[in-house]
């Protein structure tokens, strides 16, 4: 065959650095001087394929730090037991709408009134509990009838008037010398909480022909990161079940029936734990008052807070520009704190944008502050099977009747949540 022939000129047609281009390039569509293409040149393609996604995963890390935990089913239950007193609420009843009248003291002996309490408040009171009237006055529970009870004061003194609403504290018990009966009894009080271990899976199927093609021709890492990105992603369903899922039963196409974990957040909003929904301005009130409302722990002890990086700049902003000193050498300014004590407790500031992907949480995600006890927050799974599964399956090639292989990983996670009213939640206007 004869060699082609052509007149030689600046980026005369078909050569020329214009049209010297791989099939398929990008400038044959971004010209506008029609370019040409040959599959004498080859495409310019970095093996690895560059990862886009968000890196900020030091929240996951935090997170899953603590041993997973063992049940030996899909369904456990857990117990814990409350502190054991609460207070005492006065609620409006026959009597009066005021529920009971002031007494004057009388010289030499004690005076009494009743009032109605509410349901829950007669699950924790007694004959012979002391209560601590709201303006600091007492008196000792001497009947309960029905949802009434009547109160003796000390001697020498009266007792003041209690409205609807009006919440006493419980001071003690209290025994006389040689008498002959309990007033007395009480029993500890569990709760019972349970969840389910809920089932994770991702896969992909290759044609048997098509695989081997990739591996033969692949310009790219692509079968590498492609089983990466599954193991990412289904790290990533199991973080956002651990603080969004829903307990519950899914039925699935084909009738087939599964089971949902329930995360931090539901779980939290079905026990009541604290909540606020401040703006920037009232953020630091509503933060300190939660904060202290719902310490439980030991003196010195380190809650967690997760939220966005926006959020926590604006909480790292109440507590430290407004004392903030630069000297004249300083070139770097860190207005983000790790760490916040206040009444002596302190709180780690854990950043996690993950709440702001819309792909992963809803929008007022990016909005919202968790304050965490996480010692009472711990993974959960089924003993016997792992966390983590990966398999391939055989073709033809091993005697199957496959002309395709698949390749999926499989996992495993459910939470144990004790005491969720010893954290809170905030959501920034």
């Amino acid at each position: 065959m004869a060699n082609e022939t052509y007149t030689p000129g600046t980026q005369n047609l078909p050569f020329g650095l214009r049209n010297t281009n791989p099939q398929g390039a990008n400038y044959a569509n971004d010209s506008a001087y029609s370019p040409e293409e040959s599959n004498l040149i080859a495409k310019a393609i970095r093996y690895k394929l560059f990862d886009a996604a968000p890196e900020q995963y030091n929240s996951m890390k935090i997170l899953f730090q603590k041993e997973v935990k063992d049940v030996m089913s899909d369904e456990f239950e857990f117990l814990e037991y409350t502190y054991g007193r609460s207070p005492m609420e006065c609620v409006a009843g026959a009597q009066t709408t005021a529920a009971a009248a002031a007494v004057a003291a009388v010289p030499g002996n004690f005076v009494s009134h009743t009032f109605n309490v509410s349901a829950a408040s007669l699950t924790r009171m007694a004959i012979s509990n002391i209560i601590t009237y709201p303006n600091g006055q007492e008196g000792v529970i001497v009947d309960i009838t029905g949802n009434v009870i009547t109160v003796n004061s000390l001697t020498n003194v009266g007792l003041p008037g209690v409205t609807a609403g009006d919440v006493f504290a419980l001071r003690s018990t209290i025994m006389a010398d040689g008498q002959d009966q309990f007033d007395n009894y009480s029993r500890l009080e569990t709760i019972t909480r349970y969840n389910y271990v809920q089932l994770f899976l991702r896969a992909s199927r290759w044609d048997r022909v098509e695989l081997i093609k990739f591996k033969n021709m692949g310009t790219t890492d692509f079968l590498d990161r492609d089983k990466e990105e599954k193991m990412r992603q289904l790290r990533l369903d199991m973080f956002i079940s651990y603080w969004n899922g829903h307990r519950g039963e899914y039925t699935l196409s084909g009738t087939r029936v599964a089971k949902s974990m329930g995360g931090i957040y539901p779980t939290m909003i079905s026990a009541g734990s604290a909540s606020a929904n401040p703006t920037v301005g009232g953020l630091a009130a509503a933060f300190e008052n939660l904060a202290f409302n719902t310490n439980f722990k030991a003196e010195g002890a380190t809650r967690f807070i997760y939220g966005t990086h926006e959020v926590l700049h604006e909480l790292s902003k109440i507590y430290r520009v407004p004392g903030l000193r630069y000297r004249p050498e300083d070139k770097n300014v860190k207005l983000d704190l790790e760490m916040i004590e206040v009444g002596g407790a302190k709180y780690a500031l854990v950043p996690c944008e993950l709440f702001r992907e819309p792909a992963n949480f809803p929008a007022d995600w990016a909005r919202r502050l968790f304050i965490l006890d996480q010692e009472t927050i711990r993974p959960v799974k089924l003993k016997g099977l792992p966390m983590f599964e990966m398999n391939e399956t055989d073709d033809v090639s091993k005697g199957t009747k496959a002309f395709f292989k698949e390749w999926s990983i499989a996992g495993q996670l459910s939470m144990e949540f004790n005491n969720p009213l010893a954290s809170f939640i905030i959501d920034v206007q």
